[in-house]
C-alpha cells in the first residue's frame, strides 16, 4: 500500500456526513507510515462532481482504473485500518498527488 494508490474500501459504519459505503479511496499518507502502521490516511473519491476548490478531478484511465470522472474529496480525509482496503484499483499521477497534498496543506494551515 503506497501513497497515491487507489483502493476500493469499505467505509461502513459512518457517522454524520462522513462518506460511507464501499467506495474508492486514495492513500495520502507517506510510504514510511504505510509500511509500518496498521492504518493509512485516505481521501474518498466521488463521481458526484462538486468542483470544490483544490480537489483534483480524475478522468478515467488505464492507470487509475476508474470508470467515471471522480472528485478526490480532500476535506474528507480519514485514517482507516488497512483491513478496510479491499483491492487496489490503480493510482493517481504525480501531478494529481501534488495537487491533493497542496490542498491538504492549505486545509491545515492557519
Amino acid at each position: 500500500m503506497k501513497q497515491g494508490e487507489i483502493w476500493m474500501s469499505d467505509l461502513n459504519p459512518a457517522l454524520g456526513s462522513e462518506h460511507a459505503e464501499r467506495r474508492p479511496v486514495v492513500i495520502l499518507s507517506g510510504n514510511l507510515m504505510n509500511k509500518y502502521l496498521q492504518v493509512v490516511i485516505t481521501a474518498p473519491l466521488t463521481s458526484k462532481i462538486k468542483n470544490y476548490q483544490g480537489n483534483p478531478i480524475l478522468k478515467p484511465s488505464l492507470k487509475n482504473g476508474l470508470n467515471a470522472d471522480s472528485e478526490l474529496m480532500i476535506f474528507h480525509i480519514r485514517s482507516i485500518s488497512k483491513a478496510r482496503l479491499i483491492e487496489k484499483i490503480g493510482e493517481i499521477s504525480k501531478e494529481e498527488l501534488a495537487v491533493a497534498l497542496e490542498t491538504l496543506k492549505d486545509l491545515t494551515t492557519l
